[in-house]
């Protein structure tokens, strides 16, 4: 890189400080920025500037001074100065949502999940179209970044899906279709549990934690981790996929093909067949869908404890063993756990318990703040700190260098 390379590069990491001091503040001033940043007055003030032209920041009015000096002019960052777009696909659904860069959402989307490369690609571009149509006087150029989450396996550098059972997906990356239709917008794809950690940690239950694990707990299990305010990953981007741990070698068969994995303890579906099943035999009354087999447990029929016995013992097990090789500050739960107030209570007692290197205190065990939410806003924000980050990215979200 020659020098003009080096001069703009430093101009844009100074910018995002810059950037990173008022979304951390909310308003300060020019001075403030300057001692912050320890830059001369004339690079802040020829930086704030641009950044005011450009739309990204404004003056708020003046900041009381003491005595009888010049009055300071607040600065904050224009919320309406760009827009980020987060896309979750879940097993179900398609989630679209706007957000300004103040992180409030303004237009959300809906629509049933497609599946397969080429019907998934055409509704991610159909729901952009969507979520941007909502927002009134907003131009594709205002989109600063989009964020997309997404469940299987994703290569980190290519940030493609290399596959995902659920969604019917093989080397999937619609970057080249979305950037046809959004050429200035910064694009990430991210796994669904890993988007979800990362929002717990930037503005949920994990707010102000360096470190933490996220464990869903729905029709898949899942877990996203935080290490030193950032995602681990893990080597191919497998980290986190906990679901499929054998824990009964003789239990019934997965989705996956093998027997006894964790989700064929603690995954909806499974629970209610072993429910039925338990119960015809019992000659109890059948519950009809998961949330009775939850209210009959929590109303306290005694035919369900042993299943609940078993889904406590296998809960604690996988959490006690991430809280072992990690040590998280905080472990997040999201899912349907957080419904049953008795095994919400039981898994936190039962980890208390347990001789970790350091005392668990049931605290350190949060419910989600985002629920089904969470990998949506965490694709969203993903793309607000990078926009409001200390370092520079290009175009195709990768570091300058």
């Amino acid at each position: 890189m020659g020098f003009k390379g080096n001069l703009q590069l430093m101009k844009e990491m100074n910018t995002a400080m810059l950037m990173n001091l008022l979304h951390r503040k909310g308003t300060t001033t020019r001075a403030e920025l300057t001692k912050a940043t320890k830059l001369s007055p004339t690079t802040v003030s020829s930086l704030v500037e641009d950044l005011i032209r450009r739309g990204l920041v404004e003056e708020v009015g003046e900041k009381p001074a003491a005595g009888a000096g010049r009055r300071a002019i607040s600065l904050r960052i224009n919320k309406d100065g760009g827009y980020v777009i987060g896309i979750s696909l879940g097993n179900r659904k398609l989630i679209g949502a706007v957000l300004n860069l103040h992180g409030e959402c303004v237009a959300e989307c809906f629509a049933p999940i497609a599946t397969g490369n080429d019907s998934l690609a055409e509704q991610i571009r159909e729901a952009l179209e969507a979520c941007l149509g909502q927002v009134e006087s907003a131009k594709r150029a205002d989109i600063r970044g989009i964020g997309i989450s997404a469940p299987g396996i994703i290569d980190e550098r290519s940030e493609t899906v290399l596959f995902s059972s659920l969604l019917k997906l093989n080397d999937f990356n619609p970057r080249r279709e979305i950037a046809s239709y959004f050429p200035d917008a910064p694009i990430r794809i991210v796994n669904d549990a890993n988007a979800a950690a990362f929002a717990e940690h930037y503005a949920g239950a994990g707010k102000g934690k360096t470190s933490l694990v996220y464990v869903t707990m729905n029709e898949g299990i899942g877990a996203g981790i935080i290490l030193d305010s950032r995602i681990h990953s893990g080597y191919g981007g497998a980290a986190g996929e906990i679901g499929h741990i054998t824990v009964d070698p003789g239990g019934e068969v997965c989705n996956c093909g093998q027997r006894g994995c964790v989700e064929t303890v603690l995954t909806g579906p499974f629970i209610l067949r072993r429910a039925q099943a338990v119960a015809r035999e019992l000659g109890e009354a059948a519950p009809a869908d998961f949330d009775e087999v939850l209210g009959r447990y929590d109303a306290g029929e005694a035919w369900l404890e042993p299943i609940f016995d078993r889904i406590a013992a296998t809960a604690r097990l996988t959490i006690a063993s991430m809280v072992q090789m990690i040590s998280p500050e905080v472990v997040v739960i999201e899912g349907w756990p957080n419904r049953s107030e008795k095994l919400s209570g039981r898994l936190r007692a039962e980890l208390e318990r347990l001789p970790f290197p350091f005392r668990f205190t049931s605290g350190r065990v949060l419910p989600s703040a985002f629920g089904e939410k969470g990998a949506l806003y965490g694709a969203a924000t993903l793309m607000l700190q990078r926009i409001f980050s200390a370092s520079a990215w290009d175009k195709s979200g990768g570091y300058r260098s």
